[in-house]
């Protein structure tokens, strides 16, 4: 993304940004909520919401942009960062990975449990597969939510 693009994205997503965030974090605390009801039982449905919702986000996705590989991939994120404001740092992307650290969670899962942001992560990780047309595994080297000071999340394909 050069400059330009950045900098009318930036103009663009400022009005936006505080309900997107919102959106997020209301997500996070619904699956928090329902995780501290019901313990490690609600993780597959978690799971599986987290990636019905990657789904529809790449369906989206794809009418704004085409996502062809990694470095598309990189891209998205970047464009995504810009909107949110996440803190987003893409460590490394190779035809077969992305690699990325968020000093946050956009769920605002903080403190919560490594097994909930796992089930979360499917959103990205079902997004992203989408998107590729290949499956993908997620590797969550650093977790907030599991006490982390930051997050940092490799996914691949298989």
């Amino acid at each position: 993304m050069n400059v330009i693009q950045k900098t009318f994205m930036k103009a663009a997503a400022k009005n936006f940004r505080p309900m997107m965030k919102n959106t997020y974090v209301m997500l996070g605390d619904l699956s928090k909520a329902f995780y501290e009801k019901n313990g490690k039982e609600a993780l597959p449905i978690i799971s599986e919401i987290a990636a019905k919702g990657g789904t529809e986000q790449a369906k989206i996705i794809s009418k704004m942009m085409q996502v062809r590989d990694m470095n598309d991939m990189g891209e998205l994120f970047e464009m995504m960062d810009t909107v949110m404001e996440m803190g987003m740092e893409v460590l490394e992307i190779s035809d077969k990975r992305i690699h990325f650290k968020n000093p946050r969670c956009i769920l605002g899962l903080e403190g919560t449990s490594r097994e909930l942001c796992d089930a979360m992560m499917n959103q990205d990780k079902k997004m992203m597969s989408t998107l590729l047309g290949k499956e993908l595994e997620t590797n969550i080297v650093q977790s907030v939510a599991g006490g982390d000071k930051e997050c940092e999340v490799i996914l691949s394909i298989k």
